[in-house]
């Protein structure tokens, strides 16, 4: 079972296994160059620790296979139902689509423009306010940590 935030899917794992391996097979995943630059994304889920956090990147990779799928052959059963499970996960994991959205629509900011630059000013106490809020929740967090551990 992988749990996801408030939302639990129950994947079989040892059903999917089988459509995995034949997935690979699909994609000669195990021809030399796969090891070439290390992992793609194991890697790079070691950094986000935080549940949330998780589920943004979860989310994003999710997004990945499902692209990369859609230029599979649809014919085959396996990779239908792997299609079908990443689906079911993407839809589990939508907060964290909007966030990377979120992320997306920050960067495209034309930081330049005048107009922005003024809202972006007008905001700055309020964001520095929540960045506060967040850094004294985290602290709080450990001074209970430190309370309850017997360190």
């Amino acid at each position: 079972m992988i749990s996801f935030g408030h939302v639990e899917n129950t994947l079989n794992l040892l059903e999917l296994q089988n459509d995995i391996d034949k997935l690979k097979a699909d994609f000669n995943s195990s021809h030399s160059d796969v090891a070439d630059g290390g992992p793609i994304f194991t890697e790079r889920l070691s950094s986000w620790t935080e549940r949330n956090e998780k589920r943004i990147i979860l989310s994003q990779i999710i997004s990945m296979y499902l692209k990369m799928l859609e230029n599979t052959d649809k014919s085959k059963a396996h990779v239908r139902n792997i299609a079908e499970e990443l689906h079911t996960l993407k839809e589990s994991l939508s907060d964290g689509s909007k966030k990377i959205e979120d992320l997306k629509d920050l960067t495209k900011l034309q930081m330049s423009d005048l107009k922005i630059q003024r809202k972006a000013v007008n905001e700055l106490f309020i964001v520095l306010q929540k960045l506060g809020d967040t850094s004294s929740s985290h602290k709080r967090k450990r001074r209970q940590f430190q309370r309850l551990c017997k360190c």
